[in-house]
């Protein structure tokens, strides 16, 4: 699993508490293309294809969801 920035972290914290991409956005105060780059950043470099399995992916890593 590559390292990921502080605010791709951030980003999956939010969408492991099951928050939709409007959302996201709204909270960080971000455009909601940017959110779904940084997102097709995620999967890559976690290598997965969705959000469950990306938040399955740093449970099995860390143990517990962000």
């Amino acid at each position: 699993m590559k390292e990921l920035t502080d605010r791709e972290m951030e980003i999956l914290g939010l969408i492991a508490k099951g928050y939709p991409n409007k959302r996201i956005a709204l909270e960080l105060g971000m455009k909601l293309q940017t959110v779904k780059n940084h997102i097709t950043k995620i999967f890559l470099k976690l290598g997965v294809e969705n959000r469950t399995q990306a938040a399955l992916k740093v449970i099995d890593k860390v143990g517990h969801l962000i």
